[in-house]
């Protein structure tokens, strides 16, 4: 039973990687920092994706991959990024729809809309890539 603690420490690791990734990625463009994306859902890369993939992998390193354990991960795995670009990224199409027909008064009065919510298909491909890295680390470093 000593997997589980590992593989969630790689989850969150993942998880941490993806949203601290966030706030200091406008730097590259000549912004500061976002220190409110911390806390933020959306944006790249999808930290919920790269945590559940992450769990998924190492637990797939520790267990195997043809382990009970490892599919269950699989599985929340593919539901979280299935959620995260039709669900969420469906809910992000209706925030900018609703941003160009809303009158400007009702959207400074409400203040509800967030910035973003859901992920494209390349943010969701970014966090299984982080997921793969931290996963990696995890292997060369913890499962030996």
């Amino acid at each position: 039973m000593n997997t589980l603690p590992l593989a969630f420490i790689s989850a969150a690791s993942a998880m941490i990687i993806g949203q601290c990734w966030k706030v200091i990625s406008p730097v590259f463009r000549g912004k500061p920092p976002i220190i409110r994306n911390a806390l933020q859902s959306g944006g790249m890369p999808s930290s919920h994706t790269a945590a559940a993939a992450s769990l998924a992998l190492t637990a797939g390193f520790r267990e195997g991959f043809n382990s009970s354990v490892f599919a269950v991960a699989l599985v929340l795995t593919a539901v979280i990024a299935h959620d995260a670009v039709r669900v969420r990224g469906s809910i992000n199409t209706i925030i900018n729809i609703l941003r160009k027909v809303a009158p400007q008064e009702i959207l400074d009065e409400e203040d509800t809309l967030p910035e973003t919510i859901g992920h494209s298909v390349k943010e969701v491909t970014a966090g299984f890539v982080l997921a793969g890295i931290v996963a990696a680390v995890f292997r060369v470093f913890f499962i030996l």
